[in-house]
């Protein structure tokens, strides 16, 4: 009886055994199984990402191109194909908003960089597209915003070059607007902070001078002109300058300068401005008239009374049209006292190194030249060149 109990123990603590080691068994089987199956599926997962990650590059480089060669519409069917594959690329995100800009669709692209810029306000690239977006929509308010914050964004790369280019793009809009004042001040700014270089103060002089702020623009042209002394449209237009404030000796000097230059370097001789011609031939004729102070005694004195002469017959011819009108202004009396005084009959050796009675008689010709312009109407030939003299600053107050 005890010998079969025995047995029978045995037998069951063996059963137990096998059982134990095949449900171990079938446990690390199971496992086994379970690891692969996660490493396969691990495996396929990485690979599908990495198929997407390729076939996003592959889209976006195909945008990127499309960009280059001047296809925006290509290009966003591709970009948007990119972002399918990676959704929220930032990079691709912005391409994106580039090519609808470029294609048109204003609206859309100005809403796409919104919503860069709400995640990003301080980016200067974002802030310049939608400056430029912003005057599309012809909201110049917003456009002159977001211009600012670019200038005062973050930037890659050389960010000192970057945002003087974003100022001069401001200035240009602002000159468009017609907020002049505005643009000289964006343009000074930038032209404290540009490097000495000629290039860059030419650009400065041009957009001064279309900002209405002509002596600044003649200070920048002057500034070119330092450096490349022979820089035929810093020469012409400091000339133009020159003209325009009455010192024509010098707008003469600059401006045959550039036309010597302009033949010299012009490789199909084209000819030179009309303007410039007249300026040129205008200069040289009030040259040849003017009193100039730096002329030697006889000849400024020579200048001097044949400018009398000259106003004396203008002033006449004036009474007689305004007399056949039957009406002699206050003014044309008060000039005609002026007449019978001493500056009217002063001779040559009184004048001789007298600089006060010069500076009369230069006076008495200037005020009659610019009060019978007033009366009469414009002068022709020599009296048309007296009173530029006299409307000038520089020869006005002898």
């Amino acid at each position: 009886m005890t010998l079969a109990t025995d047995h029978e123990l045995k037998t069951a603590n063996e059963s137990k055994r096998r059982l134990i080691l095949r449900d171990g068994l079938n446990f690390l089987i199971l496992t086994l199984i379970t690891a692969v199956l996660l490493a396969i599926t691990l495996f396929l997962f990485r690979s599908f990402q990495a198929h997407r990650e390729e076939l996003a590059e592959r889209w976006s480089a195909r945008g990127q191109t499309a960009i280059s060669a001047g296809q925006p519409e290509q290009a966003i069917t591709a970009l948007r194909t990119g972002l399918f594959y990676a959704p929220g690329n930032r990079s691709y995100e912005l391409l994106l908003a580039e090519a609808l800009d470029d294609a048109g669709h204003t609206e859309e692209s100005y809403n796409y960089f919104l919503g860069l810029w709400e995640t990003q306000p301080g980016d200067g690239f974002i802030n310049l597209r939608l400056a430029r977006l912003a005057a599309a929509k012809k909201d110049p308010e917003a456009a002159i915003n977001y211009y600012r914050a670019s200038l005062y964004g973050t930037w890659e790369g050389d960010g000192i070059e970057r945002r003087r280019d974003v100022r001069l793009e401001l200035s240009r809009y602002l000159i468009a607007q017609h907020k002049l004042s505005n643009a000289r001040t964006e343009l000074l700014i930038a032209g404290n902070n540009a490097p000495n270089d000629a290039s860059v103060a030419l650009v400065l002089a041009q957009l001064l001078e279309q900002a209405e702020a002509p002596r600044d623009a003649l200070n920048y042209y002057q500034k070119v002109l330092a450096q490349e002394p022979n820089n035929p449209t810093a020469l012409e237009a400091a000339g133009r300058q020159q003209y325009q404030f009455g010192n024509f000796e010098e707008a003469h000097r600059l401006l045959e300068q550039a036309v010597r230059e302009d033949a010299l370097t012009s490789s199909n001789q084209t000819a030179v401005p009309t303007e410039t011609t007249r300026m040129l031939e205008v200069s040289a004729q009030i040259i040849a008239l003017a009193p100039i102070k730096e002329l030697p005694p006889a000849e400024r004195v020579s200048h001097i009374l044949k400018a009398r002469d000259l106003a004396k017959k203008r002033f006449e011819a004036c009474k007689i049209q305004a007399s056949a009108a039957n009406q002699l202004p206050s003014r044309l009396q008060a000039l005609g006292a002026q007449w019978t005084g001493k500056e009217a009959s002063i001779n040559r050796r009184a004048l001789m190194n007298n600089s006060t009675e010069e500076d009369a008689v230069v006076k008495l010709v200037y005020d009659t030249e610019l009060q019978t312009n007033q009366i009469c109407g414009a002068p022709t030939g020599d009296d048309a060149l007296l009173l530029l003299l006299a409307q000038s600053s520089k020869t006005a107050a002898p």
